[in-house]
């Protein structure tokens, strides 16, 4: 009895370590959607799903085959466990069985997503996105493993795979809702037309400025630029009527006129918001109705230069490159000029994108590395997307590629940008870094201080240049940057001196940065009811530099002990949703 008592422990043991494999396996799959546009990311995903099918069929016959769990089966008060632990192997397994059915109608349908001559089989990429769909149906149709009367590891492994298998419906559903929208984005419905704002990190805004523009049209898969220049070229004498900015909005904003000036259509963290002001900005300056707004700033240009490979633009000596492209689009071709008068030949971000978009319609390349330079593009918001179609719309929003940092979750948001209030290119030499103290007082409040750093790294002496100033508007000393700092705190918070923005609660301050300097901010905020069930969690959302800003986050308790300190990235490069565990202090 006490032999067969070991072996039932070890099967087990055995069984567990095959479900926890196979669950880690299936997150890679809900997690690997984009992967499968070539045939290196197919096979991945097929392997991945192959394992998690052998993993649980293993463990479900460990399971139903231990002597030790026939044995609990009969006892009062283990019976329970053993059906939760056969019952989570059983649907482990279902799940497997779904994503191994849906990596192989990847493999099938391979057309669909592989990038060829500089186009997309449309029609193949819907009947993807359909698969894709179908699965997320099954497996949030999928039943919960955990029951009453569970305890123990038994109740925390099936807690863990009820949430494991929301997670995988969730990421499926959002997955086949991007690819559905990108579909008809392609012109998978119709031709299609799009304003893609090229935005300068070397001038920020909430993003970088808006400083020159394209135009491109969409249709059987395949995108063409038909239009770029400067923004200057389509300026407002008024501005927009059909869009009205809310009362918070207005009073923070207007003196920008964010719906008239292109360089400050997206000083508001909305970028949803920004995307409507374009679309209509657009269309009173040109007579011309465009579908949506595609903007990209620098970084997301690096990300796709790192998959296509360098490009030449003449008049540029070196080709342009992921490693240079922050330095000479942002950097050098200021400096080597130093003039005060502006020449066209500074702002060259459209000449890029064009280059870029020649090099993708000649080909070959590499789809699935496409796909994730762009996703780690939306991560770190430097590429945001805005349809007029409302399904599209919802589904980029759900993917992360559209809206404001208020889209998710706005009760714990917070979000904080740091903006140029001078018409120079400084911001190449600016890198802010953000305290976050966060103290949980006894009533489950939180009390957040916010110190943002602003470093002016310009050289001293400064010469007087385009890039440094002075501007003779507001700046009259060369490298003196004007820094405009905002703090979006959550929905629902108390904050002095704030105002509704973009779903959230604003507070802003200005400060002079001399070249060779350091000028500090502070914002706080107190979010009632902050803790849940013993959790604080909060969520930050980064402003999308050229170099990240640095972030570091504490959390003490009034009366609390901070049971975890989960880590935090040095860089802010994308969004965080972190939490800590609290319990009284004895």
């Amino acid at each position: 009895m006490f032999l067969a008592g070991v072996l039932g422990a070890l099967q087990l043991r055995s069984a567990r370590a095959d479900l926890l494999i196979a669950r880690a396996d299936l997150q890679s799959v809900a997690r690997g959607l984009g992967r499968a546009q070539n045939a290196e990311g197919r096979s991945a995903l097929t392997a991945a799903t192959a394992d998690a099918v052998r993993r649980t069929a293993r463990a479900r016959d460990r399971l139903r085959g231990s002597l030790l769990l026939q044995v609990a089966g009969i006892v009062p008060g283990l019976s329970a466990q053993r059906r939760g632990l056969v019952r989570s192997a059983d649907i482990a397994a279902e799940a497997a069985s779904i994503a191994a059915g849906l990596a192989n109608e990847a493999d099938r349908n391979a057309d669909a997503i592989a990038l060829r001559g500089g186009a997309v089989d449309i029609d193949a990429l819907v009947r993807f996105a359909d698969d894709a769909r179908d699965a997320a149906k099954r497996i949030r149709a999928l039943p919960r493993a955990h029951a009453p009367g569970q305890w123990g590891f038994i109740a925390d492994a099936t807690r863990d795979l009820d949430r494991e298998i929301v997670d995988a419906g969730h990421r499926l559903t959002t997955g086949a809702g991007t690819l559905r929208a990108t579909a008809g984005l392609l012109g998978a419905d119709g031709p299609r037309r799009f304003f893609i704002a090229l935005q300068n990190n070397a001038e920020m805004r909430d993003q970088g400025m808006v400083l020159q523009y394209a135009v491109a049209e969409t249709a059987d898969g395949r995108l063409n630029l038909v239009r770029r220049g400067r923004v200057t070229e389509i300026e407002l004498a008024r501005p927009i009527s059909d869009i009205t900015l809310s009362p918070g909005t207005q009073s923070v904003f207007a003196a920008l006129a964010p719906l008239q000036l292109w360089q400050s259509v997206n000083a508001f963290a909305d970028s949803e918001l920004s995307g409507r002001a374009m679309i209509s900005m657009y269309r009173q300056a040109t007579g011309e109705t465009v579908d949506g707004v595609i903007a990209l700033d620098v970084p997301a240009i690096a990300e796709i230069l790192g998959v296509t490979g360098p490009v030449s633009i003449p008049g540029i000596a070196e080709p342009i490159s992921r490693e240079n492209a922050a330095r000479i689009l942002l950097n050098d071709l200021y400096a080597a000029d130093r003039t005060l008068d502006q020449s066209d030949r500074r702002e060259r971000l459209a000449d890029v994108a064009a280059a870029l978009t020649d090099r993708i319609q000649a080909g070959p390349v590499d789809a699935a590395g496409l796909a994730d330079a762009l996703g780690r593009a939306a991560a770190g918001g430097h590429l945001r997307v805005t349809s007029t179609r409302p399904d599209e719309q919802k589904a980029f929003v759900a993917a992360g590629l559209a809206g404001g940092p208020a889209a998710h979750h706005p009760e714990r948001t917070i979000h904080v940008s740091v903006q140029n209030g001078t018409a120079t290119k400084l911001d190449y030499f600016v890198r802010p870094k953000i305290r976050f103290d966060v103290s949980v007082t006894p009533d489950d409040a939180a009390v957040v201080r916010a110190t943002v750093a602003i470093p002016n790294t310009a050289p001293v002496p400064t010469p007087p240049s385009f890039q440094f100033g002075p501007d003779k508007i507001v700046q009259f000393t060369p490298g003196l940057y004007k820094a405009r700092a905002y703090f979006w705190g959550p929905r629902g918070s108390d904050q002095l001196n704030s105002a509704e923005d973009s779903g959230l609660n604003l507070s802003w301050a200005a400060v002079d940065v001399p070249a060779g300097t350091t000028k500090d901010l502070s914002f706080t905020t107190v979010i009632p009811n902050a803790v849940r069930n013993g959790v604080l969690r909060l969520r930050f959302v980064p402003q999308p530099r050229h170099e990240p800003a640095e972030i570091s986050i504490s959390v003490a308790g009034i009366g609390r002990r901070v049971a975890n300190a989960p880590a935090v990235a040095k860089h802010w490069d994308r969004t965080l949703d972190l939490q800590w565990k609290l319990s009284n202090s004895d």
